[in-house]
């Protein structure tokens, strides 16, 4: 069983299109979707924004259902110069930005773990870069066009990041993050601990600076639940 993750109703609304036999359970104020994608068991649930509502929501379900793996998706913004909208990152890492334990750790360690960086679980990347590539086949088969395929670190924090010196401090933190979003690294560190294989996929909605709107991240969070779907859907094939 699969709990795929999402900070967006717009997401998530696109992805509970996609499941059948669906049915609600509810729990910790959340609402979880039980459902099938092929021959994949799913629970969806709206992890809510931030580390705490992610974590909480991720810690939850693990408790409640015989979850296997985690996969969280939705949108980032960008850190990279070379990231376009609507291009897709998938985490090999994942560092909370905002951590900072000095003197007793170093910045973005977790404390008592000894990691800066958390781990995404290599083996189940591997399979979701896979059913991006099948997805990404058939829809050229079809005349579309397809978001890039970036890998790499994602950076996590407790702040939207919407104006060009926010950005810079994470980018002077994390410089190898790819992009930056709320709940990757929480969940990631949940998993850890609870010895879940864990992957983060995201698309990239602004560049965090002055030009993000609103009505720009809900639209590209309503693509991003329909290209997550795309992807899952090759999943259960791998």
């Amino acid at each position: 069983m699969i709990l795929l993750l999402s900070a967006m109703p717009e997401e998530i609304a696109a992805l509970r299109a996609g499941l059948s036999s669906a049915s609600l359970q509810h729990g910790a104020g959340r609402e979880f979707v039980l459902g099938s994608l092929g021959p994949q068991s799913i629970v969806l649930a709206f992890s809510r924004w931030g580390k705490v509502a992610a974590a909480t929501t991720a810690a939850h379900a693990i408790s409640r259902f015989p979850i296997q793996e985690i996969v969280f998706t939705g949108i980032a913004g960008a850190l990279k110069t070379d990231l376009e909208i609507g291009d897709l990152v998938l985490a090999d890492r994942l560092f909370q930005h905002d951590l900072d334990a000095r003197p007793f750790f170093a910045a973005t360690e977790v404390p008592l773990l000894g990691l800066s960086a958390l781990p995404a679980c290599e083996t189940l990347t591997g399979r979701l870069q896979a059913a991006y590539g099948r997805w990404a086949a058939a829809e050229r088969d079809l005349g579309r066009a397809v978001p890039k395929l970036h890998r790499g670190a994602i950076a996590t924090g407790d702040q939207v990041i919407g104006d060009s010196a926010a950005r810079d401090r994470v980018r002077q933190v994390t410089p190898e993050a790819l992009c930056v979003e709320m709940e990757g690294a929480a969940v990631a560190q949940v998993c850890h601990e609870f010895g879940l294989p864990y992957a983060c996929l995201r698309m990239i909605s602004d560049h965090a600076d002055e030009r993000l709107t609103p009505e720009q991240v809900f639209a590209l969070a309503r693509r991003s639940g329909e290209t997550t779907l795309g992807v899952m859907q090759h999943l259960g094939a791998l």
